[in-house]
């Protein structure tokens, strides 16, 4: 009985076989973040002609890629995913292409290299589809440019047709964006291995200098032309800073670029792999860990035996070659720091910040030859290589969807909070800014949510002036600062061609932090003496302004679903917002009902501040006896709130006459939570 084999046709599937369990199992539960938002809001609002303008500040020809897309994909969140996933696929392809043409007798090896750059850890976010869409389309048009110049050397016939095709998309993905110019310096290189097949040393230089010089003079002029002659909208999010810092501080800048250099490679070869494994997180009653380990050590199971019996026997020739490790690990190393180059002369690093992994996008490619080239010094068995290239990606496959499960719960969270938005405001004025003392949801960001938050509610089309902002205290509007925001100040904030005008006085302060069982509170002057609120936020309190929301929605208007996700179901969040949105429009007989209804469905807040509309909508039916056993069942559950539950009653005890036959009750009740004397009604 014949074993059985695999040919080369079938690493492409395999490939794709990989991506899809680290990057597609999850898609259906994804949806929009961070830079995502920005482009969404331009499609829906201003359309994609807009893009020429948004991006004319920073990357004016990347303008292309959602001219051409976004008409395509709109705000279909799977069909993003699907078709970012299909470009990375698209890559690792054009990847493992360009170094079978360097390597054509290494076969086994790079297609290792191109596994392990499928995966590999030091770049986590996949799920920002709308945003990364544009990076795997120029990767893959750089490995594009690269073949084509590696074909036209291995086919001198088909010489000019394939370099103008290099030079024309090697310009193209240079001026779409930046990332990948580094790598554009590694031509030399690889025109110098394919040159040594067949010229001697001196005719070798000569040659790979000539063939190297068209894309010299086009890198040369995109690098001129960013540095010189872009206009940028205010600062520079991609300045130069290193370079600069060169000029005046020569030895300081170079000191803290060897280092942070020699940080990042170690980084980067290394640490990423033992980071991946998160091992001080591994508990046998996590689900999610346990997950993603067992399906990771699966996918590193069939590699191993995928990679055993892959039919690509290396050339005897080649085989003999001991130095070929050598040739590996010096261009792997060279890609790594070429790749890493661009973000570094912006001073910026893989090792900071929440999103510095993009910064090592353009590093896997050489770290991908780099691994395969010491594990090729390390040992020249076969089998043990392919144990540890199987057991790497096994680890990359588990790390990558755990890190997609924080994005799929960054969007549950993002889908409660944009519809109980609307279901406590179903209208804002326009002018109406958010206030927080923290960004709200993880891998969103301030702008983005800004931009976000101007498609909750309808506004004029093709209008880059924007009617709702999102103001993070500490980072807009600091504790100096706060004095003045109370007392009113104009609020101006833009982002690239979108602005805002409005006033501190026509804000809401806001509270979001659903994992503590909450739901999204809507603030007010009347909540100064909550326990949970931020500090700076209560300081924000006497300019929330409740009036900027309206009780019913626009006219046929409803939360565009196609961008929020399915509204959620109507549990006890949907019967507080509307409960707290009827309180505040004085509506007590639908309060009653509302909370009537929610807690005959078994839904009941889990934090005591939600129980304040239903005491004071009780206590507005005359149902004196249930608001204050909901009084004393807030105060048992957290009593911190006894200062606000007093001020309360307070405001009650002034707008209502309080029955001969309650005050013993509430007397009772005062004493419980130690309420100052003045603080109850008589």
């Amino acid at each position: 009985m014949m074993k059985l084999r695999f040919k080369t046709w079938t690493v492409p599937p395999a490939i794709l076989g990989i991506c899809l369990l680290s990057f597609g199992v999850l898609i259906p539960l994804l949806g929009f973040y961070w830079d995502d938002w920005p482009v969404i809001t331009t499609i829906r609002l201003l359309g994609v002609d807009a893009f020429w303008e948004f991006y004319k500040g920073e990357r004016p020809f990347s303008a292309w890629t959602y001219i051409i897309f976004g008409p395509i994909f709109g705000a279909n969140q799977i069909a993003w995913h699907l078709f970012t996933l299909a470009l990375r696929w698209l890559t690792v392809l054009g990847m493992w292409w360009c170094l079978l043409l360097i390597w054509p007798r290494r076969k086994m090896e790079v297609t290792w290299m191109a596994f392990l750059f499928a995966i590999y850890p030091v770049f986590a976010q996949q799920p920002v589809a709308v945003a990364f869409s544009q990076h795997w389309l120029t990767f893959s048009l750089y490995f594009l440019s690269i073949a084509s110049m590696l074909l036209s050397l291995r086919k001198p016939g088909w010489y000019w047709p394939l370099t103008v095709l290099s030079v024309l998309t090697s310009a193209l993905h240079m001026l779409t964006m930046e990332y990948f110019i580094g790598l554009e310096l590694l031509r030399p290189v690889w025109i110098w291995i394919i040159l040594s097949e067949q010229n001697q040393i001196r005719q070798r230089i000569k040659q790979t200098l000539i063939r190297w010089l068209p894309y010299l003079l086009v890198v040369t002029g995109v690098v001129v032309w960013r540095l010189f002659f872009l206009e940028t909208y205010g600062e520079d999010p991609n300045e130069p800073v290193l370079l600069y810092n060169f000029l005046s501080q020569p030895i300081e800048s170079s000191f803290r670029l060897v280092q942070l250099a020699v940080q990042e490679l170690l980084n980067t070869i290394f640490g990423v792999w033992y980071t991946s494994l998160e091992s001080s997180k591994f508990a046998l009653t996590d689900r999610v860990y346990m997950a993603a380990l067992g399906l990771g050590l699966i996918s590193a199971a069939l590699l191993i035996l995928y990679l055993l019996r892959l039919d690509m026997d290396p050339d005897e020739r080649e085989a003999d070659k001991p130095c070929w490790h050598r040739q590996a690990l010096l261009a792997g190393l060279l890609a790594t720091i070429l790749g890493s180059l661009p973000a570094w002369i912006t001073d910026r690093y893989v090792l900071h910040g929440l999103y510095g992994g993009r910064f090592g996008l353009a590093a896997m490619f050489g770290l991908s030859i780099l691994v395969v080239g010491l594990l090729d010094w390390f040992t020249p068995r076969r089998w043990p290589k392919i144990l540890l290239i199987g057991l790497l990606v096994g680890v990359a496959v588990s790390f990558h969807l755990r890190s997609t499960v924080i994005y799929v719960r960054s969007w549950e969270k993002q889908n409660l909070l944009y519809w109980q938005l609307y279901w406590r405001a179903p209208h804002l004025e326009p002018g109406t800014a958010l206030v927080s003392t923290d960004e709200l949801v993880l891998y969103v960001g301030r702008d983005p949510t800004a931009l976000a938050l101007n498609l909750v509610y309808p506004q004029p089309k093709r209008s880059s002036d924007l009617a709702y902002w999102f103001i993070e205290l500490p980072r807009h509007i600091g504790p100096k600062r706060i004095p003045k925001f109370v007392s009113g100040m104009p609020l101006e904030r833009t982002f690239r061609n979108y602005s805002f005008h409005g006033s501190s006085l026509d804000g809401l302060a806001i509270f979001y932090e659903p994992d503590g069982g909450r739901c999204l509170w809507v603030l007010s002057p009347v909540d100064r003496y909550n326990p949970e609120i931020p500090a700076l936020t209560e300081e924000v309190l006497p300019v929330s302004n409740l009036s900027r929301i309206k009780a019913s929605p626009a006219p046929g208007y409803t939360l565009p679903a196609d961008i929020f996700g399915r509204e959620p179901s109507h549990t006890w969040c949907y019967y507080y917002q509307k409960a707290d949105l009827a309180r505040q429009m004085g509506d007590w007989t639908r309060v009653v009902a509302l909370i009537d209804e929610a807690l005959a469905k078994g839904f009941k807040p889990a934090n005591a501040h939600e129980w304040q509309p239903a005491i004071e909508g009780y206590a507005h039916a005359g149902r004196w006896e249930e608001a204050i056993n909901y009084s004393q069942g807030a105060f048992e559950k957290n009593q911190k709130y006894n200062a606000q539950l007093c001020y309360l009653w307070e405001r009650i005890g002034s707008d209502l006459t309080i029955p001969e036959n309650v005050r013993g009750d509430l007397a009772a009740l005062s004493e419980t939570m130690q309420c100052k004397q003045e603080d109850l009604p008589d």
